[in-house]
């Protein structure tokens, strides 16, 4: 307690030493908080206790996603199937509910580059936008041609009808290119009044 007149400078008295006791990281992971040494607040009803489990879906896990077991049974070639590739990858929104790699997931999520329109929702041809190039397209999902390399080169009008330059020792997670000659697409011939770029109407 100070008296009146009586100077406090910092520098006059010696820091006090705190004794700090040591921690038991092993006793802390493994006891369970108890109601009373969490917060509570007067704008929650619920107790905090009871939306751990409900938050613990949004954390990283190395525990399978029950959620996503029907995909496990699906053939291994199943994500890479030039019909999934075409009309499913990153087109069909991820329906997972647990945080996870979205780079190694081939579902669209929200924010991500490699989203693209559904070519069989949108007419759009396999040419890349130019407008899109330069920075951003005016027209958005309504403009004619692809927006970024996956809508181009996935494009039924484009995806896997040029041999990739590595062929069989090609070591890309997502090549749009064909690696053997029967992965080659052939497509039908353009209509005269179509553009050549898989927007206008086939032939058989």
């Amino acid at each position: 307690m100070m008296m009146i007149g009586e100077h406090f400078y910092p520098h006059s008295r010696p820091n006090p030493s705190v004794q700090i006791p040591q921690r038991d990281l092993y006793d802390e992971q493994t006891t369970s908080p108890s109601p009373s040494t969490i917060p509570s607040s007067p704008f929650t009803s619920f107790s905090a206790l009871d939306s751990l489990p409900a938050l613990h879906r949004y954390l990283p896990s190395n525990e399978p996603d029950p959620s996503f077991e029907d995909e496990l049974d699906l053939p291994v070639d199943a994500f890479s199937c030039d019909h999934f590739r075409m009309y499913v990858f990153k087109v069909r929104r991820c329906g997972r509910g647990r945080s996870h790699d979205w780079t190694e997931c081939p579902y669209a999520h929200p924010g991500e580059k490699a989203r693209r329109r559904d070519p069989q929702r949108y007419n759009y041809s396999g040419t890349a936008c130019p407008e899109f190039r330069k920075g951003g397209c005016k027209k958005g999902d309504s403009c004619e041609f692809a927006h970024g390399v996956f809508e181009c080169w996935l494009h039924p009008a484009r995806y896997r009808t040029q041999p990739c330059k590595d062929g069989p020792a090609c070591r890309r997670r997502v090549c749009f290119f064909a690696h053997t000659p029967e992965q080659l697409r052939l497509l039908p011939r353009h209509s005269p009044k179509g553009n050549g770029s898989g927007s206008g109407s086939w032939e058989a």
